[in-house]
């Protein structure tokens, strides 16, 4: 049987523009190095390397990669990719694009397709935050993305029966900047398909408060052509929260082996702004959430990411028991890079727990205590 990912269950910083314009993020997360712990939170069980992506406009530098798993082919490649090139932080760039791969490491652009998908816009308008999924219903791919212009995001799919020549886009929703950030879905088989989605609202940093949201499609088919936001539940707010932290981009995916769904997804301390350190969290039902208070990986711990890690996406391999992870972050020098990394799926849970010795020190300084058990004035921290 083939198991596909979107299956359902049966140094300054340069703005943000392409994710929240005009706004730049100012305060640096949790020093951690203050405990004496320079260590990933959860020990990898591969390397955490940079992926070479050939982007369109020839500078390799990419963001929001989103990766689909076909143990059995599809079309002639395993792996599928959308991302945005993002080169230098210039969201004008910054349109979804599709790459192949045999093996989840090296990437080409399939012969046949010509990218990007959507072309550039007229500044200040932009494209941003595609998801890629398999609609195993239909046979087809399904690709949805963020189009920010005149004051409002307008999320449009698109689809492809062979991953090279694409239909027309159409609108699925429209919201008042910034309403709906990082959309990402799963397309069950049978039954409706959800959307997930961060609501930033109309504050800018510091006094944004972004809350993640959830809608499920109330047709058969969610993509057919209805009229913008019809076929859809109304917005509901997804019982995803990260205590201390606002929740940026996320991701979510099925994983049938698990019986559950999991998210990963940067997020920055509520007293800065800009998205920093990756977390994690998982699902029975895509409602009701675990969370937990230690990050799966810290910015910190390689120097291509050390501004910021960014949108990722997570892949099942059940045979091996293990998490495979795809990241987007930010280096000096506003380098945008993709990279890759592998996590026994036990032990990263039991770290994310603060079941090991340097999970532990983490955990004590997440509940506002330090090594020696004194209180942490937050206000003092860099």
């Amino acid at each position: 049987m083939i198991v596909l990912r979107r299956a359902l269950l049966a140094g300054g910083l340069l703005p943000l523009m392409a994710c929240a314009a005009g706004e730049s993020p100012t305060a640096p997360n949790v020093a951690f190095e203050e405990l004496g712990v320079t260590s990933p939170v959860a020990a990898p069980s591969s390397p955490l390397v940079r992926l070479t992506v050939p982007t369109y406009e020839g500078s390799g530098q990419a963001v929001h990669p989103d990766v689909l798993w076909f143990p059995q082919p599809w079309h002639g490649w395993e792996y599928w990719m959308a991302f945005t090139p993002y080169p230098g932080g210039q969201e004008r760039f910054e349109n979804p694009s599709i790459v192949v791969s045999h093996d989840g490491v090296r990437w080409q652009v399939p012969p046949g397709l010509f990218n990007p998908l959507a072309g550039s816009l007229r500044r200040p308008a932009y494209n941003s935050d595609p998801d890629l999924s398999y609609d195993a219903a239909h046979d087809r791919l399904v690709l949805i993305y963020r189009e920010v212009r005149a004051g409002f995001n307008s999320v449009y799919s698109i689809s492809s029966q062979d991953g090279l020549s694409w239909s027309h886009r159409r609108m699925m929703f429209r919201r008042r900047n910034h309403g709906m950030i990082s959309p990402t879905i799963v397309i069950p088989a049978t039954g409706p398909a959800t959307v997930w989605y961060v609501d930033g609202g109309r504050n800018t940093c510091p006094k944004r408060i972004t809350r993640v949201m959830r809608q499920t499609a109330t047709a058969a088919d969610a993509l057919a052509p209805y009229a913008v936001e019809r076929g859809w539940s109304p917005p509901r707010t997804a019982g995803l929260n990260q205590k201390g932290f606002m929740i940026w981009h996320l991701d979510v995916v099925a994983v049938p082996a698990k019986g559950e769904y999991w998210a990963v997804y940067p997020a920055y301390v509520r007293k800065g702004c800009g998205s920093r350190d990756l977390f994690f969290a998982r699902s029975r039902d895509g409602i009701n959430w675990t969370t937990y208070p230690l990050p799966l990986l810290r910015h910190e711990d390689e120097r291509w990411t050390s501004v910021m890690l960014y949108r990722a996406s997570a892949l099942y391999d059940a045979p091996r028991d293990v998490v495979r992870l795809f990241l987007s972050a930010q280096g000096p020098g506003a380098d945008w890079r993709l990279g890759y990394v592998e996590f026994k799926y036990a032990e990263m849970i039991a770290a994310l727990e603060g079941r090991t010795t340097a999970a532990a020190a983490l955990q004590r300084m997440s509940h506002g205590t330090g090594p020696a058990g004194t209180p942490v004035d937050e206000d003092a921290l860099p």
